[in-house]
């Protein structure tokens, strides 16, 4: 892979095929334009994320940890969220850097594999915790809650794990290479091999099927399942906050990893300008993830105190405390 086609690195976005679609836009009298518009989008999206995920996920995580002495079955999850999108943003750090720099690399190897390792493993936690959250809180509910002690936290973990295990190809594949921070799946540094373009496309179809097919899939099965209706305020709010995160999720990596695929494993099957305007749009939308939950928690709770994470699901709905009674503006 030559190291002259990573002035458009995007969280690990630059791959031979993405970059010669972008090479011909040199050729145009519009290339300066193009690359300053590409060079603003994300340097003013990566200060945004940096700003708003830093803030917003350590205020949910200060709200979740008074919530988890109430209760503590949503309150942990949204915890552990917003600690692994708090942790993701040191990636952005370095990616702010690489744009301001106008992509050069100049922090070293290990950052440049840590880079992409975190980001990516922020995706693959978020896909399966969502996943694990959908399973326990449908089929698993009561033999989990009665009969595993600590059951949320080992699901927790569990996600973790299978996050770090999954976005181990970055510590592998990602290196610096003449100032730019690059990923190569070939053992031959001069050219691009049969075996690197398979072991490209194989992570490409991975992370497509393990970050986005599988667990849509959950979800949709999971949302089935549920049938029972609240009808306390604070239940509805409940759920409608938690479907929204997972909405959120499928939205903001959706298009990122479908135009990925395509190009990775489909020879010419995006146009010059998706790979000009669309895979960029697609990395920033990505980005944008890491503060979009705890935006959600705001928005849709009405509230910074967000009574709705303390809040048991499952409590006797004959027994509702009076508060529940009262209008929610009012409670709020």
């Amino acid at each position: 892979m030559s190291a002259d086609n990573s002035n458009w690195t995007n969280i690990g976005l630059d791959y031979d095929s993405i970059i010669q679609e972008l090479k011909k836009v040199e050729t145009n009298t519009s290339s300066n334009q193009y690359k300053t518009h590409i060079w603003m989008t994300y340097f003013i999206t990566y200060c945004i994320v940096l700003i708003l995920g830093v803030t917003l996920n350590f205020t949910v995580i200060v709200i979740s940890c008074r919530k988890y002495k109430s209760f503590q079955e949503v309150a942990i999850w949204i915890m552990a969220l917003a600690v692994t999108h708090l942790a993701s943003c040191t990636s952005v750090v370095f990616q702010l850097l690489y744009a301001y720099n106008n992509f050069k690399w100049n922090y070293g190897n290990a950052t440049c594999k840590l880079s992409s390792y975190i980001i990516y493993g922020s995706m693959f936690f978020t896909a399966t915790t969502l996943s694990l959250w959908s399973i326990k809180s449908t089929l698993l509910k009561t033999m989990c809650t009665k009969k595993i002690k600590n059951c949320n936290i080992i699901l927790i973990s569990f996600s973790w794990t299978i996050a770090a295990v999954l976005a181990c190809p970055s510590l592998f594949s990602r290196e610096v290479r003449y100032f730019h921070c690059i990923d190569d799946y070939d053992l031959d540094n001069s050219r691009t091999t049969q075996d690197g373009t398979t072991r490209l496309k194989a992570v490409i179809v991975m992370r497509f099927l393990l970050g986005l097919v599988v667990p849509a899939l959950v979800v949709f099965l999971s949302c089935c399942v549920t049938s029972s209706h609240k009808l306390c305020k604070l239940c509805r709010m409940q759920a409608q906050i938690i479907c929204a995160i997972k909405i959120a999720y499928f939205v903001c990596w959706g298009p990122q990893i479908v135009l990925t695929m395509l190009q990775a494993t489909i020879s010419g099957s995006l146009g010059e300008n998706i790979s000009k305007y669309g895979l960029p749009a697609a990395t920033v939308l990505a980005t944008t993830h890491l503060f979009t939950s705890p935006l959600i928690f705001l928005l849709l709770g009405r509230s910074f105190k967000m009574r709705w994470m303390g809040h048991d699901p499952d409590h006797n709905e004959n027994h509702i405390d009076e508060r529940d009674m009262v209008p929610l503006k009012r409670r709020l």
